[in-house]
């Protein structure tokens, strides 16, 4: 209780109670440790302003376990008893549990699969600004459900950095509550960091200077695991780190890691983490803060199918929250790796998630629950763009249907917590008996590597390996042979920890669909067969031998990745694409890739491979080609190809060419242009008049009959153009060409009639010298009078000195002010 009163939350309590019975929901900012994780749903409890059972949301599992495990301390009783935890496969409650944090997908499952706890009297949504498409959903469905009275419960969103007038509206009947004052005071500090030196050589400067300054532990928050180990072992190459405890902290640790990463060390510690730290956990003996200022965010290139996961400057909110980790239990300092003028310049708050990844398992999930995503009142709207996205992924495995109604198939689907393209590879396997397999893949793919993919065509019995995954399943099964013991899975550079972590996983994975985990590495084919049933999407095939280049079906290049043991494959199945940055440029690449037999493509794919034929100019061969091809999306698994084609179809290809520019005609000169522009100024000026303008259709269908007949690219070039294109206009229409827009204008002055402009849109212009106008008196025009020609009038240098539409304007009013300039200058010219 001592810890509790000395909380910003507990000193301001009395505050909270005002606002509790002026409004059902409150909406809370408070600032890092505050206390609102473990005070505010204690005190709430304690002081008789909740009854019943207090659920709270939390984004990260870590931050959930962790913040029970404190509380229940607190409350001097054991975990899983008054206070519990609910987070992906596992959880610590029972039906006396009082009070439960547990994670936003946990949760939503809760109000989707219409069973949450009836007697939560309270939701409260913690660290509301991390803004996971699970909470917006969350938040949405609870609304709904309130609104609806199918629940009856009350809400507080909490978080330290809060858009509060849009929650504000968005929440009905709800008020707003500010709490200040941190637990304890951080000192800010910007220091820019050598954009030419890595961050693990900028820390190795840094650390030993600041542990020399301050008291303390250091907390460093960085981009990802590559960076933290490459920091982690820059630091214990160093002299002075000898004492120190080093520990790293990262989302795919197991949570014995992740808790040893938290504990108390006699000696001084260091912790490189990820964002995983940056919100709720309090790390005892934590003083100081480094943050390096990036985050590697999950984003959905729509453009390209992916899902790309590339490093980004974090918004004020986040270095907020990042800073409070220093202040928790002590005053505290927090040094960013960015200047105070960046900082000004950064986002206030993160952009919500929901705006940037792929929704197809949400899109599913919903619509499994009778619920529409178009139709869901949500804080942030969602793009047409990205549900159509969602319906065409979720298409592909036959979640939905072609009126997006969801499938039997799709129905089992949503009852798995995996994204839909995992799910379905699950239950696919279940007709084949594989799913211990298909589990063990999934849960290989989730853990940090088992083995260094330089060594993995080791693991492979004879030469020449042809998959990357399937080397991996070997290593597990050595792994798995020897009980993982640890030192002799060192020897055979197996990481055994990380393989009994897969296993864990993969049992998981089986039991939900009551199946128990008993695996057998299958035959090759068997397991290359099976991927492209689960998989068919993500085969690809070569295009570049030499450098390692596939095609894909969705029409992307995607490089094979460099350690592969893969060799001259024509087709592969990957099963990652991952988005790299390779000499500067941003490639796709692939990972763990499978090769295949095209007859095993065929077997599995026959129904769907699509026949095509068509003709087109072939700009290497120079010729008109017939081809038949097979497809699959945009791989194209066969071609044969002829130039014995029909004249027609011959001179519609030819036609093509032109249009697209892969052939040109040496005659279609600046008289076929004038004629062209001739019309078109006609048709969008004068369109009653009838002309007709000669648009992309009528382009092509010219070209196709100017090129009958004809069979080579010399005879193309060659063809006279201009004679043709006027015979292609009726009589009446070169009439009225000629009369109503013609090639030349005669002012009658006795001197050669002036070449009309008709390049400008929607204008004619006539370039005329001054001198050659003294005697027009009226303004010239053409189409019978109705559309006076743009003059415009040079001096003697040929220069435009005025662009008139009404001469006689122009000699009133202008010329006299023109005249003294030019006269001057040009005296041997007439000015009258």
């Amino acid at each position: 209780m001592e810890f509790i009163k000395g909380l910003p939350i507990f000193r301001e309590f009395r505050k909270v109670e005002d606002r509790w019975n002026k409004s059902r929901h409150l909406i809370l900012k408070a600032p890092t440790g505050s206390g609102k994780s473990i005070a505010l749903p204690y005190l709430l409890k304690k002081n008789g302003l909740v009854r019943g059972k207090i659920l709270i949301l939390q984004p990260r599992r870590i931050a959930a376990r962790m913040l029970a495990l404190h509380l229940s301390r607190v409350m001097q009783s054991p975990l899983g008893k008054k206070v519990g935890y609910h987070v992906r496969f596992d959880r610590r409650l029972d039906d006396q549990t009082e009070i439960i944090y547990a994670t936003d997908g946990v949760i939503l499952k809760y109000l989707l699969n219409n069973n949450f706890p009836k007697d939560i009297e309270l939701l409260i949504m913690d660290e509301f600004h991390e803004r996971s498409v699970q909470i917006d959903l969350s938040l949405a469905l609870c609304l709904k459900m309130l609104e609806a009275k199918t629940l009856n419960f009350r809400l507080l969103v909490a978080s330290a950095t809060l858009n509060s007038e849009s929650l504000i509206k968005y929440i009905p009947d709800s008020s707003f509550l500010e709490i200040s004052g941190r637990s304890y005071p951080v000192q800010i500090e910007y220091r820019a960091r050598p954009t030419e030196k890595p961050i693990w050589k900028v820390l190795e400067e840094i650390i030993p200077k600041l542990l020399k300054k301050l008291d303390g532990d250091i907390l460093v928050f960085l981009d990802g695991f590559y960076e933290i180990t490459k920091t982690i072992q820059t630091i214990l190459s160093c002299p002075w780190s000898c004492g120190l405890e080093v520990r790293s902290l990262y989302g795919e640790l197991s949570t014995d890691k992740q808790d040893f990463a938290l504990q108390k060390s006699e000696k001084r510690k260091v912790i490189i983490s990820t964002n995983i730290a940056e919100t709720s956990l309090t790390i005892e003996g934590i003083k100081i803060v480094v943050d390096a200022g990036s985050a590697k965010k999950m984003h959905y290139d729509r453009r390209r199918g992916i899902n790309s996961l590339l490093s980004e400057p974090i918004s004020k909110s986040s270095a907020d929250q990042r800073a409070g980790r220093a202040g928790r239990i002590t005053a505290g300092y927090c040094l960013r790796l960015w200047s105070e003028a960046e900082h000004k310049n950064r986002a206030e708050f993160e952009e919500p998630e929901i705006k940037r990844i792929d929704l197809s398992e949400i899109y599913l999930n919903l619509t499994a629950a009778g619920l529409s995503l178009e139709r869901l009142e949500l804080l942030e709207k969602v793009s047409d763009e990205s549900i159509k996205e969602a319906k065409l992924r979720l298409h592909s495995v036959r979640a939905i249907d072609q009126q997006n109604e969801i499938t039997e198939h799709g129905l089992e689907m949503s009852k798995l917590p995996l994204h839909p393209s995992w799910s379905h590879a699950l239950l696919v396997a279940r007709k084949d008996k594989l799913v211990p397999t298909i589990s063990l893949i999934l849960a290989l793919l989730q853990v940090r590597s088992i083995v260094q993919l330089k060594t993995l065509d080791e693991f492979y019995p004879a030469r020449n390996p042809r998959s990357d995954l399937y080397c991996l399943l070997l290593a597990f099964e050595e792994a798995l042979r020897r009980n993982f013991d640890i030192q002799e899975c060192n020897k055979l550079g197996i990481h055994a920890g990380r393989c009994r972590e897969s296993e864990e996983l993969a049992k998981e994975f089986c039991k939900l669909l009551g199946i128990e985990f008993c695996i057998q590495v299958p035959q090759y084919e068997m397991l290359s067969r099976i991927l492209i049933k689960c998989f068919p999407q993500q085969i690809a095939k070569c295009f570049s031998e030499g450098r390692n280049l596939y095609k894909d079906f969705h029409g992307r290049h995607v490089h094979l990745n460099k350690n592969s043991v893969l060799k001259n494959e024509k087709y592969i199945l990957p099963l990652q694409i991952i988005e790299k940055k390779i000499k500067g440029r941003i490639v796709l690449e692939a990972e763990w890739s499978s090769g295949l037999d095209e007859d095993w493509i065929r077997d599995a794919l026959s129904s769907q491979i699509t026949y095509h034929q068509e003709t087109t100019f072939d700009p290497e061969m120079r010729k008109v080609i017939a081809r038949k091809i097979e497809r699959w999306g945009n791989l194209e698994l066969s071609v044969s190809q002829s130039d014995q084609v029909d004249e027609g179809v011959r001179a519609h290809s030819f036609a093509k060419a032109l249009m697209i520019g892969d052939l040109k005609l040496k005659r279609w000169n600046t008289q076929v242009e004038k004629f062209l522009n001739r019309k078109k100024f006609l048709y969008q000026k004068f369109p009653d008049l009838g002309v007709q303008e000669m648009n992309d259709g009528l382009k092509l269908l010219f070209f196709e009959q100017l090129c009958q007949g004809v069979s080579t690219i010399k005879e193309i070039k060659n063809l006279e153009v201009y004679a043709h294109l006027v015979e292609s206009v009726s009589k009446e229409e070169r009439e009225i060409l000629d009369n109503a827009v013609p090639e030349t204008f005669d002012l009658g002055m006795g001197k050669r009639p002036y070449t009309l402009d008709y390049s400008k849109p929607g204008e004619v212009i006539l370039f005329a010298k001054l001198q050659d106008l003294f005697d027009v008196s009226s303004h010239p025009t053409i189409v019978f009078g109705k559309y006076p020609l743009i003059v415009e009038i040079l001096a003697p240098n040929q220069r435009t000195v005025q662009r008139t539409s009404n001469l006689p304007d122009f000699w009133d009013v202008s010329y006299h002010s023109i005249r003294k300039e030019l006269a001057g200058r040009y005296p041997k010219h007439e000015w009258r």
